[in-house]
């Protein structure tokens, strides 16, 4: 059977997802068909509306509809600034309340493989933020992959001359694990078990 282009592209579309296999993409694209037009309109709709309305925090990167997020409105004189790899990363630390704290996020981690360089994350203007602001602590909570490590690393080399003190997640995160996936308990273990660098 020769599938139509459009639901080619469709299917082409959903693989492009990280975790999506062409398996999945394409259940997950006949699903859609096979539901009422208007479910399906409605969550084109929906995936339109977050695409134009959602975008990064000027201040911290993070996912919001402002130009400033919530976050960063509401725990403005915090002196602590926790770094995380992607948006998704901040609903752990605020889901067990462990942190109250603000937070940066970088887009990602170091692959020199892939050509992701320092310059292409968000590092210098967390270093420029970290300089320029009255922050104290800067938490490292960049999971435990190779490349998270290396981030970690380097960021924890670029403030070695500034009086901020550093430190990072204890383990107990799994090796390799998103921390977007991290249980509460796990995640609360592992911040107050922070250590400095």
């Amino acid at each position: 059977m020769v599938e139509p282009l459009s639901l080619e592209q469709l299917i082409a579309e959903f693989s492009g997802l990280p975790g999506i296999g062409n398996k999945t993409a394409r259940r997950l694209a006949y699903h859609l068909l096979s539901r009422p037009k208007e479910q399906s309109v409605r969550f084109s709709e929906s995936l339109l509306r977050a695409v134009n309305r959602v975008k990064p925090c000027k201040e911290c990167f993070a996912f919001t509809e402002e130009e400033t997020c919530f976050i960063c409105k509401m725990r403005s004189d915090s002196k602590t600034i926790c770094v995380v790899e992607k948006s998704s990363d901040i609903l752990p630390f605020e889901k067990s309340s462990v942190y109250q704290g603000l937070y940066f996020v970088l887009g990602g981690v170091l692959s020199p493989l892939d050509g992701v360089g320092p310059d292409a994350l968000h590092i210098p203007l967390l270093i420029q933020r970290i300089k320029t602001g009255d922050v104290q602590e800067v938490i490292l909570a960049l999971g435990s992959s190779p490349e998270a490590e290396s981030t970690a690393l380097l960021i924890d080399r670029l403030l070695e001359q500034t009086p901020v003190k550093r430190s990072r997640l204890a383990r107990g995160i799994p090796m390799g694990s998103d921390l977007e996936f991290v249980d509460e308990i796990t995640m609360l273990r592992a911040f107050e078990g922070r250590v400095l660098f």
